[in-house]
């Protein structure tokens, strides 16, 4: 779109939004700029999973935390004008809220992205990419089919792995020990070691794991003992 600057037309074109949040970008479509000043509003939800919030006895329980937007950067040529509500800003788990953003738009034509970085005193998310998970038992190696997965969590988050305990041991078999490839940590199991598979048809076992402290992609390995 054109709009008159001090009585010369110029052109300003978004043709892509970029918003940055604890180390990764969400790719949002562009939009028309008609005016210098322009607004742009942006959902935000602190989401938390309750799969990597855990109750088990032995370790203290991690609880979701409050998000804390304290800034918010924009890329050249714009400029950040306002933003509703006033920051810092901080958002409770699983709160929703908009931030409404107005941007001044450069005085001469341009064509281009828009990038905005949140910026937060937080410890920023890593990223795990599970290939697939093995379980070893009895000396032998057994894959569990569909469990690729790509999760995003803070830096030492502690998540669940439910596994089904047949894929690898039999009926009366005991596990006195949990071991996991680094670098993953086994923070406890449900039900506590040792645990007989004393049913049948089927014995699910949850493995309470610590995720390491940078970004990782590979293969996740359990070995029974």
């Amino acid at each position: 779109m054109k709009f008159n600057l001090f009585g010369k037309k110029t052109k300003v074109v978004v043709n892509g939004i970029s918003v940055k949040w604890q180390g990764y970008a969400h790719k949002l479509d562009g939009m028309p700029i008609k005016a210098r000043t322009f607004e742009f509003t942006l959902p935000f939800q602190n989401k938390t999973h309750e799969d990597m919030l855990t109750k088990a006895a032995d370790f203290k329980a991690q609880k979701a935390m409050p998000a804390v937007i304290k800034a918010i950067e924009v890329s050249n040529p714009f400029k950040l004008v306002s933003v509703e509500p006033a920051l810092p800003v901080t958002v409770q788990p699983d709160q929703k809220i908009t931030l409404k953003m107005v941007f001044e738009a450069p005085d001469y034509n341009y064509e281009g992205p828009l990038a905005i970085n949140l910026a937060s005193d937080q410890v920023e998310a890593i990223h795990i990419e599970i290939t697939k998970v093995i379980m070893q038992a009895k000396g032998k190696d057994v894959e569990i089919e569909t469990s690729s997965r790509i999760m995003s969590m803070a830096k030492g988050q502690i998540f669940q792995e439910k596994v089904q305990m047949f894929k690898a041991l039999s009926f009366g078999d005991t596990v006195s020990k949990v071991e996991i490839s680094a670098p993953f940590k086994i923070v406890s199991t449900d039900p506590k070691l040792p645990f007989t598979l004393d049913q049948t048809n089927s014995y699910i076992a949850t493995l309470f794991v610590q995720a390491p402290e940078s970004s990782y992609a590979g293969t996740l390995v359990f070995t029974f003992s």
